[in-house]
Protein backbone atom coordinates (compact mmCIF):
# COMPACT_ATOMS: atom_id res chain seq x y z
CA UNK A 1 0.00 0.00 0.00
CA UNK A 2 2.83 2.34 0.83
CA UNK A 3 4.51 1.67 -2.57
CA UNK A 4 1.32 2.57 -4.44
CA UNK A 5 1.12 5.90 -2.67
CA UNK A 6 4.71 6.76 -3.59
CA UNK A 7 4.13 5.97 -7.32
CA UNK A 8 1.00 8.18 -7.40
CA UNK A 9 2.90 11.05 -5.77
CA UNK A 10 5.71 10.87 -8.35
CA UNK A 11 3.21 10.92 -11.25
CA UNK A 12 1.42 13.91 -9.71
CA UNK A 13 4.61 15.92 -9.41
CA UNK A 14 5.62 15.08 -13.03
CA UNK A 15 2.29 16.30 -14.41
CA UNK A 16 2.53 19.53 -12.48
CA UNK A 17 6.10 20.10 -13.72
CA UNK A 18 5.12 19.62 -17.39
CA UNK A 19 2.17 21.96 -17.13
CA UNK A 20 4.13 24.74 -15.44
CA UNK A 21 5.82 27.50 -17.46
CA UNK A 22 9.16 26.72 -15.87
CA UNK A 23 10.87 23.62 -17.30
CA UNK A 24 12.47 21.12 -14.96
CA UNK A 25 16.23 21.29 -14.47
CA UNK A 26 16.96 18.22 -16.62
CA UNK A 27 14.97 19.75 -19.51
CA UNK A 28 16.47 23.25 -19.28
CA UNK A 29 19.14 24.01 -21.98
CA UNK A 30 22.59 25.17 -20.84
CA UNK A 31 23.16 28.86 -20.22
CA UNK A 32 23.92 30.86 -23.39
CA UNK A 33 22.23 28.39 -25.78
CA UNK A 34 18.70 28.39 -27.06
CA UNK A 35 16.68 25.18 -27.27
CA UNK A 36 16.73 23.42 -30.66
CA UNK A 37 13.19 23.37 -32.04
CA UNK A 38 12.48 20.98 -34.90
CA UNK A 39 11.67 22.82 -38.13
CA UNK A 40 13.49 26.06 -37.30
CA UNK A 41 16.75 27.09 -38.98
CA UNK A 42 19.80 26.44 -36.83
CA UNK A 43 21.94 29.26 -35.59
CA UNK A 44 25.43 29.92 -36.94
CA UNK A 45 28.02 27.33 -36.04
CA UNK A 46 25.53 24.46 -35.61
CA UNK A 47 25.35 21.79 -38.33
CA UNK A 48 21.87 21.27 -39.70
CA UNK A 49 21.29 17.55 -40.33
CA UNK A 50 18.52 18.31 -42.79
CA UNK A 51 20.52 20.72 -44.94
CA UNK A 52 21.92 19.45 -48.30
CA UNK A 53 25.44 17.94 -48.06
CA UNK A 54 28.37 19.92 -49.38
CA UNK A 55 30.41 18.58 -52.32
CA UNK A 56 33.09 16.26 -51.01
CA UNK A 57 36.10 14.59 -52.60
CA UNK A 58 33.94 11.59 -53.48
CA UNK A 59 31.54 13.82 -55.40
CA UNK A 60 34.44 15.41 -57.25
CA UNK A 61 35.62 11.95 -58.32
CA UNK A 62 32.14 11.18 -59.59
CA UNK A 63 32.18 14.43 -61.50
CA UNK A 64 35.51 13.51 -63.09
CA UNK A 65 34.14 10.11 -64.09
CA UNK A 66 31.06 11.74 -65.59
CA UNK A 67 33.30 14.12 -67.54
CA UNK A 68 35.23 11.12 -68.88
CA UNK A 69 31.98 9.49 -69.98
CA UNK A 70 30.90 12.72 -71.71
CA UNK A 71 34.22 12.81 -73.56
CA UNK A 72 33.71 9.22 -74.72
CA UNK A 73 30.15 10.02 -75.84
CA UNK A 74 31.36 13.06 -77.77
CA UNK A 75 34.05 10.94 -79.43
CA UNK A 76 31.46 8.31 -80.34
CA UNK A 77 29.21 10.93 -81.92
CA UNK A 78 32.10 12.26 -84.01
CA UNK A 79 32.86 8.80 -85.46
CA UNK A 80 30.52 7.48 -88.21
CA UNK A 81 28.65 4.24 -87.60
CA UNK A 82 30.44 2.28 -90.36
CA UNK A 83 33.92 3.23 -89.12
CA UNK A 84 36.53 0.45 -88.70
CA UNK A 85 37.03 -1.24 -85.35
CA UNK A 86 40.16 0.73 -84.41
CA UNK A 87 38.15 3.98 -84.60
CA UNK A 88 35.25 2.84 -82.46
CA UNK A 89 35.01 4.52 -79.01
CA UNK A 90 36.75 2.69 -76.18
CA UNK A 91 35.51 1.92 -72.69
CA UNK A 92 35.97 4.44 -69.92
CA UNK A 93 39.05 3.41 -67.96
CA UNK A 94 37.55 3.92 -64.50
CA UNK A 95 34.15 3.96 -62.88
CA UNK A 96 31.96 0.99 -63.82
CA UNK A 97 34.86 -0.71 -65.63
CA UNK A 98 37.17 -0.69 -62.63
CA UNK A 99 36.29 -4.32 -61.85
CA UNK A 100 37.97 -5.35 -65.14
CA UNK A 101 41.41 -4.46 -63.79
CA UNK A 102 43.42 -7.66 -63.83
CA UNK A 103 44.88 -8.75 -60.51
CA UNK A 104 48.35 -10.16 -60.08
CA UNK A 105 46.96 -13.46 -58.85
CA UNK A 106 44.79 -15.29 -61.37
CA UNK A 107 43.22 -17.39 -58.61
CA UNK A 108 41.82 -14.24 -57.05
CA UNK A 109 40.23 -13.31 -60.39
CA UNK A 110 38.50 -16.69 -60.60
CA UNK A 111 37.20 -16.48 -57.04
CA UNK A 112 35.97 -12.94 -57.60
CA UNK A 113 33.94 -14.16 -60.56
CA UNK A 114 32.37 -17.01 -58.59
CA UNK A 115 31.38 -15.10 -55.47
CA UNK A 116 31.99 -11.42 -55.95
CA UNK A 117 31.04 -9.87 -52.61
CA UNK A 118 31.65 -12.11 -49.65
CA UNK A 119 34.48 -14.17 -51.11
CA UNK A 120 36.41 -11.17 -52.39
CA UNK A 121 35.97 -9.51 -49.00
CA UNK A 122 37.62 -12.50 -47.37
CA UNK A 123 40.42 -12.54 -49.93
CA UNK A 124 41.41 -8.93 -49.39
CA UNK A 125 41.08 -9.06 -45.62
CA UNK A 126 44.17 -9.42 -43.47
CA UNK A 127 42.74 -12.23 -41.36
CA UNK A 128 44.26 -15.64 -42.24
CA UNK A 129 41.83 -18.40 -43.16
CA UNK A 130 44.21 -21.34 -42.90
CA UNK A 131 47.23 -21.99 -40.75
CA UNK A 132 49.59 -21.97 -43.69
CA UNK A 133 48.52 -18.43 -44.57
CA UNK A 134 50.13 -17.00 -41.46
CA UNK A 135 53.60 -15.75 -42.30
CA UNK A 136 56.27 -15.65 -39.69
CA UNK A 137 58.29 -12.41 -39.48
CA UNK A 138 61.56 -12.66 -41.34
CA UNK A 139 64.62 -12.85 -39.15
CA UNK A 140 67.93 -11.35 -40.07
CA UNK A 141 68.85 -9.44 -43.21
CA UNK A 142 66.22 -9.04 -45.92
CA UNK A 143 68.04 -10.26 -49.01
CA UNK A 144 65.13 -9.35 -51.30
CA UNK A 145 66.21 -5.72 -51.33
CA UNK A 146 69.22 -6.79 -53.41
CA UNK A 147 66.96 -8.04 -56.20
CA UNK A 148 68.07 -6.13 -59.34
CA UNK A 149 64.53 -6.03 -60.69
CA UNK A 150 63.35 -4.16 -57.59
CA UNK A 151 66.26 -1.75 -57.88
CA UNK A 152 65.41 -1.12 -61.52
CA UNK A 153 61.79 -0.43 -60.58
CA UNK A 154 62.81 2.07 -57.90
CA UNK A 155 65.18 3.87 -60.28
CA UNK A 156 62.47 3.94 -62.93
CA UNK A 157 59.95 5.44 -60.49
CA UNK A 158 62.54 7.97 -59.25
CA UNK A 159 63.17 9.12 -62.83
CA UNK A 160 59.42 9.54 -63.42
CA UNK A 161 59.12 6.64 -65.86
CA UNK A 162 57.02 4.38 -63.63
CA UNK A 163 53.28 3.68 -63.78
CA UNK A 164 51.21 6.85 -64.06
CA UNK A 165 47.53 6.68 -64.93
CA UNK A 166 47.25 10.33 -65.98
CA UNK A 167 50.21 10.11 -68.36
CA UNK A 168 48.82 6.85 -69.74
CA UNK A 169 45.49 8.50 -70.49
CA UNK A 170 47.27 11.44 -72.12
CA UNK A 171 49.24 9.09 -74.38
CA UNK A 172 46.05 7.25 -75.32
CA UNK A 173 44.36 10.52 -76.26
CA UNK A 174 47.32 11.56 -78.43
CA UNK A 175 47.26 8.21 -80.23
CA UNK A 176 43.52 8.44 -80.76
CA UNK A 177 43.82 11.95 -82.19
CA UNK A 178 46.36 10.70 -84.74
CA UNK A 179 44.06 7.80 -85.65
CA UNK A 180 41.17 10.19 -86.32
CA UNK A 181 43.36 12.02 -88.84
CA UNK A 182 44.32 8.68 -90.45
CA UNK A 183 41.04 6.72 -90.38
CA UNK A 184 41.98 4.02 -92.89
CA UNK A 185 45.57 3.67 -91.59
CA UNK A 186 47.01 4.21 -95.06
CA UNK A 187 49.62 6.69 -93.88
CA UNK A 188 52.29 4.41 -92.40
CA UNK A 189 54.22 7.24 -90.75
CA UNK A 190 51.17 8.38 -88.81
CA UNK A 191 50.35 4.78 -87.89
CA UNK A 192 53.84 4.24 -86.48
CA UNK A 193 53.63 7.54 -84.58
CA UNK A 194 50.28 6.54 -83.07
CA UNK A 195 51.65 3.10 -82.18
CA UNK A 196 54.43 4.70 -80.11
CA UNK A 197 51.86 6.59 -78.04
CA UNK A 198 49.83 3.41 -77.47
CA UNK A 199 52.93 1.47 -76.41
CA UNK A 200 53.77 4.26 -73.96
CA UNK A 201 50.23 4.17 -72.57
CA UNK A 202 50.41 0.40 -72.05
CA UNK A 203 53.71 0.76 -70.16
CA UNK A 204 52.38 3.59 -68.00
CA UNK A 205 49.25 1.80 -66.76
CA UNK A 206 49.93 -1.97 -66.66
CA UNK A 207 47.36 -4.62 -65.68
CA UNK A 208 44.36 -2.49 -66.59
CA UNK A 209 41.67 -2.07 -69.22
CA UNK A 210 43.67 0.81 -70.66
CA UNK A 211 46.64 -1.46 -71.29
CA UNK A 212 44.34 -4.00 -72.95
CA UNK A 213 42.99 -1.40 -75.38
CA UNK A 214 46.42 0.15 -75.92
CA UNK A 215 48.02 -3.17 -76.85
CA UNK A 216 45.27 -3.87 -79.38
CA UNK A 217 45.51 -0.42 -80.97
CA UNK A 218 49.31 -0.59 -81.11
CA UNK A 219 49.08 -3.98 -82.82
CA UNK A 220 46.63 -2.61 -85.37
CA UNK A 221 48.86 0.38 -86.15
CA UNK A 222 51.95 -1.80 -86.57
CA UNK A 223 50.01 -4.32 -88.67
CA UNK A 224 48.76 -1.74 -91.18
CA UNK A 225 52.21 -0.15 -91.25
CA UNK A 226 53.60 -3.54 -92.41
CA UNK A 227 55.74 -3.82 -89.27
CA UNK A 228 54.57 -7.37 -88.60
CA UNK A 229 57.23 -8.19 -86.03
CA UNK A 230 56.14 -5.46 -83.58
CA UNK A 231 52.50 -6.25 -84.36
CA UNK A 232 53.21 -9.87 -83.41
CA UNK A 233 54.71 -8.72 -80.09
CA UNK A 234 51.67 -6.57 -79.26
CA UNK A 235 49.12 -9.25 -80.17
CA UNK A 236 51.08 -11.92 -78.32
CA UNK A 237 51.21 -9.85 -75.13
CA UNK A 238 47.48 -9.12 -75.44
CA UNK A 239 46.62 -12.82 -75.75
CA UNK A 240 48.87 -13.85 -72.87
CA UNK A 241 47.63 -11.22 -70.38
CA UNK A 242 43.99 -10.79 -71.47
CA UNK A 243 42.70 -14.10 -72.82
CA UNK A 244 39.06 -13.03 -72.29
CA UNK A 245 39.42 -9.67 -74.00
CA UNK A 246 36.96 -8.49 -76.64
CA UNK A 247 39.95 -7.98 -78.98
CA UNK A 248 41.05 -11.66 -78.94
CA UNK A 249 39.17 -12.73 -82.10
CA UNK A 250 40.68 -9.91 -84.13
CA UNK A 251 44.16 -10.51 -82.66
CA UNK A 252 44.25 -14.23 -83.52
CA UNK A 253 43.15 -13.57 -87.08
CA UNK A 254 45.89 -10.99 -87.50
CA UNK A 255 48.46 -13.40 -86.06
CA UNK A 256 47.30 -16.16 -88.40
CA UNK A 257 47.84 -13.91 -91.42
CA UNK A 258 51.28 -12.87 -90.17
CA UNK A 259 52.28 -16.49 -89.55
CA UNK A 260 51.21 -17.55 -93.04
CA UNK A 261 53.19 -14.68 -94.60
CA UNK A 262 56.32 -15.53 -92.60
CA UNK A 263 55.99 -19.20 -93.49
CA UNK A 264 55.92 -18.41 -97.21
CA UNK A 265 58.85 -16.01 -96.90
CA UNK A 266 60.91 -18.60 -95.02
CA UNK A 267 60.80 -20.82 -98.12
CA UNK A 268 62.07 -18.02 -100.37
CA UNK A 269 64.89 -16.28 -98.49
CA UNK A 270 67.14 -17.42 -95.67
CA UNK A 271 68.96 -14.19 -94.83
CA UNK A 272 70.38 -13.67 -91.35
CA UNK A 273 69.43 -10.00 -90.96
CA UNK A 274 66.02 -9.83 -92.60
CA UNK A 275 64.82 -6.47 -91.24
CA UNK A 276 67.68 -4.61 -92.90
CA UNK A 277 66.04 -5.24 -96.28
CA UNK A 278 62.43 -5.98 -95.32
CA UNK A 279 60.78 -4.45 -92.24
CA UNK A 280 57.88 -6.89 -92.42
CA UNK A 281 60.09 -9.86 -91.44
CA UNK A 282 61.70 -10.72 -88.10
CA UNK A 283 65.42 -10.22 -87.69
CA UNK A 284 66.29 -13.93 -88.01
CA UNK A 285 64.68 -17.39 -88.12
CA UNK A 286 61.57 -16.46 -90.07
CA UNK A 287 60.08 -19.94 -89.83
CA UNK A 288 60.74 -20.04 -86.08
CA UNK A 289 58.74 -16.85 -85.55
CA UNK A 290 55.98 -18.17 -87.81
CA UNK A 291 55.84 -21.22 -85.54
CA UNK A 292 55.63 -18.94 -82.48
CA UNK A 293 52.72 -17.06 -84.03
CA UNK A 294 50.85 -20.31 -84.75
CA UNK A 295 51.54 -21.62 -81.24
CA UNK A 296 50.36 -18.37 -79.64
CA UNK A 297 47.00 -18.85 -81.35
CA UNK A 298 46.20 -22.43 -80.33
CA UNK A 299 47.81 -22.25 -76.88
CA UNK A 300 46.24 -19.03 -75.57
CA UNK A 301 43.00 -19.22 -77.58
CA UNK A 302 42.40 -23.00 -77.89
CA UNK A 303 38.69 -22.68 -78.66
CA UNK A 304 39.00 -19.67 -80.91
CA UNK A 305 37.90 -19.27 -84.53
CA UNK A 306 41.29 -20.13 -86.10
CA UNK A 307 42.83 -22.45 -83.51
CA UNK A 308 42.31 -25.61 -85.59
CA UNK A 309 43.49 -23.82 -88.73
CA UNK A 310 46.69 -22.76 -86.96
CA UNK A 311 47.40 -26.37 -85.95
CA UNK A 312 46.69 -27.58 -89.48
CA UNK A 313 48.90 -24.90 -91.04
CA UNK A 314 51.84 -25.59 -88.70
CA UNK A 315 51.62 -29.35 -89.24
CA UNK A 316 51.49 -28.91 -93.01
CA UNK A 317 54.47 -26.55 -92.88
CA UNK A 318 56.53 -29.23 -91.13
CA UNK A 319 55.30 -31.79 -93.65
CA UNK A 320 56.63 -29.64 -96.51
CA UNK A 321 59.96 -29.11 -94.76
CA UNK A 322 60.33 -32.83 -94.08
CA UNK A 323 60.76 -33.60 -97.78
CA UNK A 324 64.01 -31.61 -97.80
CA UNK A 325 65.33 -31.59 -94.23
CA UNK A 326 64.90 -35.08 -92.83
CA UNK A 327 62.75 -37.29 -90.68
CA UNK A 328 62.42 -35.12 -87.56
CA UNK A 329 60.15 -32.71 -89.47
CA UNK A 330 57.84 -35.64 -90.29
CA UNK A 331 57.67 -36.47 -86.59
CA UNK A 332 56.79 -32.86 -85.77
CA UNK A 333 54.11 -32.85 -88.47
CA UNK A 334 52.62 -36.09 -87.12
CA UNK A 335 52.57 -34.63 -83.59
CA UNK A 336 50.61 -31.51 -84.60
CA UNK A 337 48.21 -33.53 -86.79
CA UNK A 338 47.56 -35.81 -83.81
CA UNK A 339 46.96 -32.79 -81.58
CA UNK A 340 44.49 -31.44 -84.11
CA UNK A 341 42.61 -34.77 -84.12
CA UNK A 342 42.45 -34.90 -80.32
CA UNK A 343 41.71 -31.23 -79.54
CA UNK A 344 39.36 -30.46 -82.46
CA UNK A 345 37.46 -33.62 -83.44
CA UNK A 346 34.75 -31.55 -85.19
CA UNK A 347 37.15 -29.44 -87.23
CA UNK A 348 36.69 -28.99 -90.96
CA UNK A 349 40.28 -30.19 -91.42
CA UNK A 350 39.82 -33.49 -89.58
CA UNK A 351 39.69 -35.79 -92.65
CA UNK A 352 42.76 -34.20 -94.22
CA UNK A 353 44.53 -34.35 -90.87
CA UNK A 354 44.09 -38.14 -90.70
CA UNK A 355 45.36 -38.57 -94.25
CA UNK A 356 48.37 -36.28 -93.81
CA UNK A 357 49.31 -37.78 -90.45
CA UNK A 358 49.28 -41.23 -92.03
CA UNK A 359 51.68 -40.02 -94.71
CA UNK A 360 53.91 -38.27 -92.14
CA UNK A 361 54.21 -41.37 -89.95
CA UNK A 362 55.06 -43.63 -92.87
CA UNK A 363 57.76 -41.18 -93.97
CA UNK A 364 59.13 -40.88 -90.42
CA UNK A 365 59.83 -44.63 -90.25
CA UNK A 366 63.60 -45.08 -90.00
CA UNK A 367 63.93 -48.74 -91.03
CA UNK A 368 63.69 -52.28 -89.59
CA UNK A 369 66.55 -51.67 -87.14
CA UNK A 370 64.52 -49.05 -85.24
CA UNK A 371 61.37 -49.42 -83.06
CA UNK A 372 58.11 -50.01 -84.90
CA UNK A 373 55.83 -47.72 -82.85
CA UNK A 374 55.52 -45.39 -85.83
CA UNK A 375 54.35 -48.25 -88.05
CA UNK A 376 51.77 -49.36 -85.49
CA UNK A 377 50.31 -45.86 -85.28
CA UNK A 378 50.26 -45.60 -89.07
CA UNK A 379 48.44 -48.94 -89.36
CA UNK A 380 45.69 -47.77 -86.97
CA UNK A 381 45.37 -44.45 -88.81
CA UNK A 382 44.97 -46.18 -92.17
CA UNK A 383 42.16 -48.36 -90.83
CA UNK A 384 40.32 -45.44 -89.17
CA UNK A 385 40.72 -43.21 -92.23
CA UNK A 386 39.17 -45.77 -94.58
CA UNK A 387 36.32 -46.56 -92.16
CA UNK A 388 35.28 -43.08 -91.01
CA UNK A 389 36.17 -40.81 -93.94
CA UNK A 390 35.52 -42.97 -96.97
CA UNK A 391 32.75 -40.58 -98.06
CA UNK A 392 34.92 -37.47 -97.75
CA UNK A 393 37.93 -38.84 -99.66
CA UNK A 394 37.97 -38.73 -103.43
CA UNK A 395 39.23 -41.55 -105.64
CA UNK A 396 42.84 -40.38 -105.53
CA UNK A 397 42.69 -39.98 -101.74
CA UNK A 398 41.38 -43.51 -101.23
CA UNK A 399 43.97 -44.91 -103.62
CA UNK A 400 46.70 -43.09 -101.74
CA UNK A 401 45.55 -44.44 -98.38
CA UNK A 402 45.40 -47.98 -99.77
CA UNK A 403 48.91 -47.65 -101.17
CA UNK A 404 50.24 -46.46 -97.81
CA UNK A 405 48.43 -49.29 -96.06
CA UNK A 406 50.08 -51.79 -98.40
CA UNK A 407 53.47 -50.13 -97.87
CA UNK A 408 53.01 -50.47 -94.09
CA UNK A 409 52.37 -54.22 -94.45
CA UNK A 410 55.49 -54.61 -96.59
CA UNK A 411 57.60 -52.76 -94.02
CA UNK A 412 56.27 -54.88 -91.17
CA UNK A 413 57.10 -58.02 -93.20
CA UNK A 414 60.57 -56.62 -93.76
CA UNK A 415 61.05 -56.32 -90.00
CA UNK A 416 60.30 -60.05 -89.54
CA UNK A 417 62.62 -60.95 -92.40
CA UNK A 418 65.50 -58.90 -90.92
CA UNK A 419 64.91 -60.51 -87.51
CA UNK A 420 65.04 -64.00 -89.05
CA UNK A 421 68.19 -63.12 -90.97
CA UNK A 422 69.86 -61.94 -87.76
CA UNK A 423 69.27 -65.27 -85.97
CA UNK A 424 70.00 -67.25 -89.17
CA UNK A 425 73.24 -65.77 -90.50
CA UNK A 426 74.67 -63.95 -87.47
CA UNK A 427 73.87 -66.18 -84.51
CA UNK A 428 73.38 -69.57 -86.25
CA UNK A 429 70.30 -69.92 -84.00
CA UNK A 430 68.12 -71.70 -86.55
CA UNK A 431 65.25 -72.38 -84.13
CA UNK A 432 64.64 -68.65 -83.55
CA UNK A 433 65.09 -68.02 -87.27
CA UNK A 434 62.39 -70.60 -88.10
CA UNK A 435 59.98 -68.84 -85.68
CA UNK A 436 60.48 -65.51 -87.44
CA UNK A 437 60.20 -67.03 -90.93
CA UNK A 438 57.00 -68.94 -90.05
CA UNK A 439 55.42 -65.82 -88.53
CA UNK A 440 56.31 -63.91 -91.68
CA UNK A 441 54.66 -66.52 -93.93
CA UNK A 442 51.60 -66.70 -91.70
CA UNK A 443 50.93 -62.95 -91.27
CA UNK A 444 52.12 -61.56 -94.65
CA UNK A 445 51.82 -64.44 -97.15
CA UNK A 446 51.46 -62.24 -100.27
CA UNK A 447 54.65 -60.23 -99.81
CA UNK A 448 58.03 -60.75 -101.46
CA UNK A 449 59.64 -61.43 -98.07
CA UNK A 450 57.27 -64.36 -97.48
CA UNK A 451 58.57 -66.06 -100.64
CA UNK A 452 62.15 -65.54 -99.46
CA UNK A 453 61.26 -67.02 -96.07
CA UNK A 454 59.83 -70.20 -97.71
CA UNK A 455 63.04 -70.77 -99.68
CA UNK A 456 65.22 -70.22 -96.62
CA UNK A 457 63.16 -72.65 -94.52
CA UNK A 458 63.85 -75.36 -97.09
CA UNK A 459 67.59 -74.64 -96.88
CA UNK A 460 67.83 -74.88 -93.05
CA UNK A 461 65.40 -77.77 -92.63
CA UNK A 462 67.93 -80.27 -91.20
CA UNK A 463 70.07 -77.83 -89.19
CA UNK A 464 69.94 -77.88 -85.35
CA UNK A 465 67.84 -75.31 -83.48
CA UNK A 466 70.71 -74.05 -81.30
CA UNK A 467 74.37 -73.66 -82.33
CA UNK A 468 76.81 -76.43 -81.25
CA UNK A 469 79.70 -75.75 -78.89
CA UNK A 470 82.10 -77.30 -81.44
CA UNK A 471 80.87 -75.29 -84.41
CA UNK A 472 83.20 -73.05 -86.31
CA UNK A 473 83.44 -69.66 -84.51
CA UNK A 474 81.88 -66.68 -86.26
CA UNK A 475 84.16 -63.81 -87.20
CA UNK A 476 82.35 -60.67 -85.94
CA UNK A 477 84.39 -58.42 -88.29
CA UNK A 478 83.51 -60.39 -91.43
CA UNK A 479 81.35 -58.45 -93.85
CA UNK A 480 78.02 -59.97 -94.87
CA UNK A 481 78.10 -61.88 -98.12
Amino acid sequence: MQNIVIVIAVLFVSVLGCQSTKCPRWLTPPEGKKPRILGQAPSAGILDPFAPMQQSAFDSNLAAEEAERERIRALANSVPENAPAHLQPLNAWNGPFANRVRRKNLEQDIVRQVGYDQVSERIYSNEPVFDWETEEPQKGFDWSILDPTRAFGKIRDWMGLGPDENKAKASMEKGREILLTNPELKDQKKSLEAAKHFVEAAKRFPDSVLEEDALHLAGECYFFADDYYNAFLMYQKLLIKYQHSKHVDNAVRRLFGVAQYWERESERSRLLFNRMSNKSLPQYDTFGFAKKAYETIFIYDPNGPVSDSALMALATAYLKRGRFQGDDNFNQAAYYYQRLREDHPLSKHIAKAYENELFARTQAYLGPEHPNRTLEEAKKLATVTLQQFSGELDYEGKAGVLEMQEAILVKKAERLWVTGQFYDTKKRHYGAARVSYEALIREYPQTEYAERARKRLEQIRGLPDTPSLFSFPINPFKADG
